[in-house]
């Protein structure tokens, strides 16, 4: 929740760029929900007691989030977007981790789309620290790898929430049906669909996973170190919540590289099997299992990708699945 942006003057009005994101996701909901958010957010600041400090430039389009004081003076922060499905995963996400490595929801309102939590200092993500090679194995041990091992909670008294089972069958359906031909890409949802039947056999046991845990979603508490945000909320087997780490921002870890196309084939085969390493000996999960988990997680992530229309480039899912063969 880093990038604090003083707006004091214009807390109550939606900037064009959100304004435009929202009714581009949501259509006639999003209008609805843009031409209230005046009154929206009177009405929170009303009901919690808040004073608004400013705003963030992080986090997706589509949300607002505000940096607030409580009457008393305590920091919080006011997140506040169109109701939606994935929305709701994320606030019963948040309840059950109660706190616990994650930020601490203070209340929430599920008709405006506003959840108030607690405010992380200093908020910096772990991007912006790195997680590069160079890094003794004590303090990479350190890091975001942990939350793996310790965030999730076991499912077994948990309702509400969708499962990694039918992540994978909505989005490989909605590509088979509605997709037109692409064989390569086909096979590559068939692969993803034996590892995950593989990985649920040496894995049943399920858990309430974030379900988007990468760099950008992990901050820097000084009190208590490093916090997960924004959960997808999702279950099934623990290991599946490396696969979204493992395989996101690799370009952060190659000297000159901007972007993923700024590397070579071999420099990003470096990296990934490095993580591999490191993920092993800080989580102590097969290197060839979270191999496979990254994988499926690339092929889903290009699969919603290309449901959405998007064009997308296959060589990483062609990198990671020479990994397969490789450790």
């Amino acid at each position: 929740m880093e990038g604090l942006i003083f707006q004091v003057d214009s807390m109550y009005e939606l900037p064009s760029l959100k304004h435009k994101a929202i009714v581009a996701e949501f259509k006639s909901a999003g209008v609805a929900w843009v031409n209230a958010y005046p009154s929206l957010m009177a009405d929170c600041v009303d009901r919690w007691g808040l004073k608004l400090l400013g705003t963030a430039s992080a986090g997706l389009p589509m949300n607002m989030i505000h940096y607030a004081e409580t009457r008393e003076g305590h920091p919080v922060v006011l997140k506040v977007g169109v109701p939606h499905p994935e929305q709701k995963t994320e606030l019963l996400a948040l309840l059950y981790y109660e706190g616990r490595h994650a930020v601490r929801v203070i209340d929430s309102d599920d008709k405006s789309g506003a959840i108030l939590m607690e405010r992380i200092f200093p908020g910096t993500n772990l991007r912006a620290y790195g997680f590069r090679a160079d890094m003794n194995e004590a303090i990479r041990s350190q890091v975001s790898i942990e939350l793996m091992n310790v965030l999730p909670v076991s499912a077994a008294a948990i309702d509400g929430l969708p499962t990694f089972d039918e992540w994978l069958s909505l989005a490989f359906s909605r590509f088979r049906n509605h997709t037109k031909s692409n064989d390569h890409f086909l096979s590559f949802i068939n692969l993803t669909e034996s590892l995950y039947a593989e990985i649920k056999t040496t894995y049943p046991e399920t858990f309430l996973l974030h379900g988007d845990l990468h760099h950008e979603n992990i901050l820097r508490d000084d009190a208590v170190g490093w916090v997960a945000i924004d959960p997808k909320g999702v279950i099934g087997p623990k290991i599946m919540e490396c696969g979204r780490f493992i395989q996101n921002f690799i370009e952060d870890e190659i000297p000159s590289a901007t972007s993923l196309g700024d590397a070579t084939d071999k420099e990003i085969m470096l990296i990934l099997e490095e993580r591999l390493k490191v993920f092993n000996n800080v989580t102590g999960f097969d290197q060839h299992h979270l191999a496979m988990v990254t994988f499926i997680d690339q092929v889903l992530s290009t699969c919603w990708s290309m449901n959405a229309g998007q064009v997308v480039d296959l060589r990483k899912i062609k990198l990671i699945k020479n990994l397969l063969n490789d450790v």
